[in-house]
């Protein structure tokens, strides 16, 4: 079985890779100055933009959060799929990120009636992956991610924090739960 990346998937990664391409340009920041932030060396941020390597997804969500974005899911509506607000205690700001993208994926394969093997078949990755990525222990390639989205019926994309920040505001007024 192999991973089920199509062409809308490679765009949508680079989209992401190039939006944090240009905040770090028009930041003035150099690919070092960046990489001094990051437990990588500075030619792994060259790659990285360049898409000579994917970087893990660890990687990504550290870069995205030194460049003032974060990685959302965005519904079938265009709208901010809400995963949970705050970290749990002593929690790494990583897995906090990482449980905060799996959890409305979870919620949308449970209200779609999808079991996790369908969903892995769909995406071309194990039911065994699946309940890793959902619970958290293992964490998907920045592709497979974006795969998973998509098989869903989601998006993933990069936001600025604060739109993050006015849109969680919006969607935490009394209201429908967002599923």
């Amino acid at each position: 079985m192999g991973l089920r990346a199509d062409y809308v998937a490679e765009r949508t990664l680079t989209r992401m890779i190039n939006g944090l391409r240009s905040a770090r340009l028009q930041a003035g920041i150099s690919q070092n100055t960046l990489s001094s932030g990051l437990p990588v060396r500075g030619r792994a941020i060259s790659e990285w933009e360049t898409r000579a390597i994917e970087p893990t997804l660890g990687h990504l969500i550290l870069w995205s959060r030194m460049l003032g974005r974060r990685l959302v899911v965005i519904g079938r509506e265009g709208d901010l799929r809400i995963g949970p607000a705050r970290p749990w205690p002593g929690e790494s700001w990583e897995i906090f990120e990482r449980r905060r993208l799996a959890v409305p994926l979870r919620n949308r394969r449970l209200a779609l009636g999808m079991g996790q093997g369908e969903l892995g078949r769909l995406v071309g990755v194990s039911r065994d992956s699946i309940q890793r990525w959902e619970l958290v222990r293992v964490p998907p390639r920045p592709i497979a991610h974006v795969v998973w989205a998509q098989r869903l019926g989601y998006t993933l994309d990069l936001w600025p924090e604060v739109a993050i920040a006015e849109q969680a505001r919006r969607l935490r007024r009394p209201g429908p739960v967002l599923v």
